[in-house]
């Protein structure tokens, strides 16, 4: 029926944005402009991603207002001019005979969008009239990707097309990879299922080489959400695939220990998020009632406004903070007690800020006589608690963070604002994206023992992509869901090419204790 509608109906000819559209372009204009606010050439090694020098964007109505609301008021960065804006044919939405796919004439496009460049469009370009299928698609999207994007003269391009074409796009990359084509650095099974969003931004990195004909091939592909983009180190700008991942047949791992990282997660304690989830599953008599409905915000409410906003340690997740401290302060690590550690990464959620508070920051520690001063503490955005839709999940403004937790370094936060947290979840692939993040700005670090506080959500994430090369009991050490402050030890490699100082794009391997070390990684719960 929606097909005949769209079919049938002549008014919807290539229709323009609803009001709900706009709205959801300027969202993600916003999006943008937090992607270029957090980019700093001069902090940590982070790419510059600046506004982009030219917009190649299809020629639909849709697709020139969702361009327009996105770029044509953004300066690109020189002077006050915004991008090129360039129509291009061979991005437009598969043509079925559908209404509103149907392109409206040059004169009456160029007449309301005067900023973009038709001559493309005039040129012509052959594309089916009616009846294209989806290897149609594939085959104009692989095309266009083959032969004319590489011959664009800029470095940072937007490309603002629809689904369909970003649908076949994909499988066309996916295709690469499996037949050993192609290089890429994200999830082949989730990023050729997931379907984008209306607006949705994803930000990718293309690398082409001279093929031994002389001609530009494309060999290696690294994709981001907006949000991981924003949180991203100079990883977006190289492929880094020097190095094989996984131990060799005999069953054993020799590392470079340069190239190694000794890296204790840790769980946050307790929070009164979880005592109030507990109690809403005893009271909760309908088991198909969600039991965290009561950490959603209310229409009207801000999430800052809820109770259980940026929710803090309840008194037994404080006890459970200490009783880890002694316990670190009582094993020694190559000589030295578990408190000695080079860094602490702690979340910016404040029960994570308190479990690192109470566990490392109160007082210096002993050893052997002499006294050991307290890690640095190191506030990272990347290894916060999945966010969005839960109200306990957002965090507090950087202002209020520092003032509680003065001797904290919170350098590395990029706004002061939450930007990251909204009504939708952070999604799976977005999630372990995000860790896959962490372990890549873990390995550039010269610390070679840190201490990460982070949550049971994100760690799930993060421990669920390895342990493929691993025996079956050890993999499920690694995987298994981790309780309230929590440790879990593990030996971080690098295998990004040799001589590197930072290790972009490194493919990394995580090692876990034997079955032996298991008592000294159980979890501290008792009350």
């Amino acid at each position: 029926a929606r097909r005949a509608v769209l079919r049938e109906d002549k008014s919807l000819k290539d229709a323009p944005l609803s009001p709900d559209g706009t709205a959801q372009a300027r969202q993600s204009s916003e999006r943008l402009e937090a992607l270029f606010g957090a980019s700093d050439g001069t902090k940590n090694g982070n790419v510059v991603f600046r506004r982009p020098d030219v917009v190649l964007v299809s020629p639909l109505r849709r697709a020139l207002m969702t361009a327009t609301e996105l770029f044509y008021n953004c300066p690109n960065g020189v002077g006050d001019e915004p991008p090129l804006f360039v129509a291009i044919e061979a991005l437009r939405e598969k043509r079925t005979g559908l209404e509103c796919d149907e392109r409206s004439a040059v004169s009456e496009l160029k007449a309301e969008f005067p900023h973009v460049d038709f001559s493309d469009v005039e040129r012509g370009l052959p594309v089916v009239p009616t009846g294209e299928d989806n290897t149609a698609v594939r085959a104009r999207a692989a095309a266009y990707l083959e032969e004319r994007l590489p011959l664009v003269d800029c470095k940072y391009i937007a490309i603002v097309t629809h689904k369909g074409w970003l649908r076949e796009m994909r499988k066309n990359l996916k295709g690469r990879v499996d037949a050993g084509n192609l290089r890429a650095d994200f999830d082949l099974n989730e990023w050729d299922k997931s379907l984008y969003g209306n607006a949705e931004v994803r930000v990718a990195a293309f690398r082409y080489e001279p093929s031994e004909q002389g001609q530009l091939e494309l060999t290696s592909v690294v994709s981001r959400s907006i949000n991981n983009a924003i949180l991203a180190s100079s990883t977006m700008m190289g492929d880094g695939f020097e190095f094989a991942l996984g131990p060799p047949s005999s069953g054993f791992s020799i590392f470079l220990a340069e190239r190694t990282t000794k890296v204790h997660f840790i769980s946050v304690s307790e929070g009164k998020h979880n005592v109030a989830v507990r109690e809403s599953l005893e009271l909760c008599s309908n088991p198909n009632t969600e039991a965290e409905g009561f950490l959603l915000r209310e229409n009207d409410q801000l999430a800052s406004e809820h109770p259980l906003h940026d929710a803090r340690l309840t008194r037994k997740g404080g006890r459970q903070a200490k009783a880890l401290r002694n316990m670190l302060a009582s094993r020694s690590s190559g000589g030295r007690p578990f408190t000695a550690f080079d860094l602490v990464v702690v979340s910016p959620l404040t029960r994570a800020c308190e479990t690192a508070e109470i566990a490392f920051a109160e007082s210096p520690g002993e050893y052997g006589g002499s006294v050991i001063p307290p890690p640095k503490i190191l506030v990272k955005e990347e290894c916060r608690e999945r966010y969005g839709r839960y109200v306990c999940d957002s965090r507090r403004t950087v202002t209020e963070l520092s003032e509680e937790f003065p001797s904290f370094d919170f350098s590395e936060m990029r706004s002061d604002e939450d930007l990251l947290h909204g009504d939708e979840r952070e999604t799976s692939t977005q999630c372990r994206e995000r860790a896959l993040r962490l372990l890549e700005w873990l390995s550039s670090r010269p610390q070679k023992c840190v201490a990460v506080i982070t949550h049971i959500e994100f760690l799930r994430h993060l421990f669920g992509q390895f342990g493929d090369n691993l025996h079956e009991q050890d993999r499920g050490i690694l995987q298994r869901s981790t309780g309230n402050c929590e440790l879990r030890s593990v030996v971080l490699c690098s295998h990004g090419s040799a001589g590197n100082e930072i290790k972009e794009a490194a493919a990394s391997t995580i090692r876990i204790p034997s079955v032996s070390s298991l008592h000294s990684l159980s979890s501290i719960n008792e009350g």
